[in-house]
């Protein structure tokens, strides 16, 4: 029997780029990270069961959704409706809490461009193999960019790597299912000008996060800076979390100019979307 809540998390989950629930489950780390059972989890999308408010923001951050942002409050209002029934609902919670469940300044081509937008979750187990290395990370970013089939040579010379090193990444890659293997020693990645997106930090193991952040502070400081624009305003917590979604739907926008093969002009960017605060006032 379906519930409030369980139409809301198969729609995020499919939202998200897990196309079953089992990728979803196991794509996360399964139960020793998400800490309930894979048919647990069917009974939450199935309406049969409620997860906890632990297990619910376990599941929040599986889905990727922003802290305060609309989606995750979309979510806490349907398991709210789902546990004291939409009439208790409307008038015991909703007069006294404010969920925002849709983002200001979300034009229509913004949501016309949530529609079209391919998303492709990394797996926890496939962040773990990518980010091994500088080196792994490095070559998943040129593979991964690059439509054409690549032998050890061309990663070596592309990557500056030797030979050995370079067919050591591909065939790492190619056991996590990161690349396919076109015939021996050639390998391809999946293309399709899909966003591929790593699980969050809270889902992965200790420390691997900052490792990447570690990867990308090196290539951002080996590059020439393009382009840069600062802002800096004084806004209210809750109601610039609302904004986050349109940030994050305008940075996918981007892989409308991703090019599949080398060109004259061609380069690999790094576009960079952050908030920081800087100080309560």
């Amino acid at each position: 029997m379906k519930t409030i809540f369980s139409e809301a998390l198969s729609k995020l989950r499919k939202g998200a780029g897990f196309t079953t629930a089992y990728r979803f489950y196991h794509d996360n780390g399964g139960k020793p990270v998400l800490t309930f059972s894979y048919r647990k989890y069917l009974l939450f999308e199935q309406g049969e069961a409620l997860p906890s408010p632990d297990v619910l923001g376990r599941i929040s951050v599986a889905l990727k959704l922003i802290p305060k942002s609309p989606p995750a409050g979309g979510l806490a209002a349907a398991w709210l409706k789902t546990m004291a029934g939409e009439e208790a609902y409307s008038s015991n919670f909703e007069p006294f809490i404010a969920i925002k469940t849709e983002a200001p300044g979300l034009s229509p081509v913004h949501k016309a461009m949530a529609r079209y937008i391919k998303k492709h979750p990394i797996s926890v187990a496939q962040a773990v193999r990518i980010l091994s290395s500088y080196q792994h990370y490095r070559s998943f970013l040129l593979l991964v960019h690059d439509t054409g089939d690549w032998s050890g040579a061309a990663l070596a010379k592309a990557a500056g790597l030797s030979a050995a090193a370079a067919a050591g990444i591909l065939s790492d890659f190619a056991k996590a299912g990161i690349l396919k293997r076109v015939k021996t020693g050639l390998y391809r990645a999946p293309g399709g000008n899909m966003i591929l997106e790593f699980p969050r930090a809270e889902i992965l193991p200790p420390g691997l996060n900052d490792k990447m952040r570690g990867y990308q502070a090196e290539l951002l400081s080996s590059g020439a800076l393009a382009w840069r624009r600062l802002n800096v305003l004084r806004s209210e917590a809750a109601e610039l979390a609302a904004f986050y979604p349109v940030l994050s739907l305008s940075m996918s926008a981007a892989n409308a100019y991703e090019v599949g093969e080398k060109t004259k002009n061609s380069a690999v960017f790094a576009i960079e979307s952050r908030v920081v605060k800087l100080f309560d006032f």
